[in-house]
């Protein structure tokens, strides 16, 4: 079989309006190599206290051996938890999480608890892979977050991808700014994350705008 490529690139900026950056991203620094890969996105709550801690536990608890990403959630969820028994300053902090792994068949599996998000560019369709996890009626407020409760009701999705496929993983900073159709088109023309998280901060977001592209092909 042909051993399958993975391309990918990475940016997490502080929006205009906000005074830090809190979301946090896995892998920091683009790179490609051969199946199997891990990635993941994560927005700690803006305004809570040290959301950008929750966010950065999220994205380094990736950083393991263990591939099963309901366990790696659940445990980052855990440690985020003590994080706040044990530091009084840090009480109230969470954070979304939205982590992928691929094998080496390029089956992709999803876990995700928040509202940050995941699409698949395949065969010239734009798929939305997780659900976003907000109160009906109120876009800027989580039903879950890790951090936030004991038991996570973790999404789960796999998904097998093809030669040619995109995926994108992006925080709301950057999906409030654009349309499903223009991420479809930028998509298509090979944007970088670079290019994307440059191009909604130039909309003056209100938040922080991180993105992951990945570009899987048989090499």
């Amino acid at each position: 079989m042909d051993k399958i490529k993975i391309t990918w690139s990475v940016r997490s900026e502080c929006g205009p309006e906000r005074k830090k950056n809190e979301d946090s991203v896995f892998p920091v620094a683009s790179g490609n190599k051969y199946l199997p890969f891990k990635a993941a996105i994560c927005d700690g709550l803006g305004g809570h206290a040290n959301g950008e801690i929750a966010s950065k536990i999220a994205a380094e608890s990736m950083d393991t051996e263990e591939d099963d990403l309901p366990t790696i959630i659940e445990k980052a969820n855990k440690k985020i938890v003590e994080e706040q028994n044990n530091n009084s300053g840090s009480g109230g902090m969470g954070t979304t999480m939205t982590a992928l792994t691929i094998d080496e068949d390029a089956l992709m599996q999803v876990g995700h608890v928040g509202d940050s998000r995941c699409y698949v560019l395949s065969d010239r369709n734009i798929v939305k892979i997780t659900d976003d996890q907000n109160v009906p009626g109120y876009k800027n407020v989580l039903k879950q977050a890790l951090g936030t409760k004991d038991k996570l009701d973790i999404q789960k999705v796999d998904f097998q991808l093809n030669n040619g496929d995109v995926i994108l993983l992006c925080t709301d900073g950057l999906y409030n700014e654009f349309g499903e159709e223009y991420i479809k088109k930028r998509l298509q023309e090979g944007v970088t994350a670079d290019t994307l998280v440059g191009e909604a901060l130039l909309q003056n977001p209100s938040d922080n705008v991180s993105a992951i592209i990945m570009n899987v092909f048989k090499k």
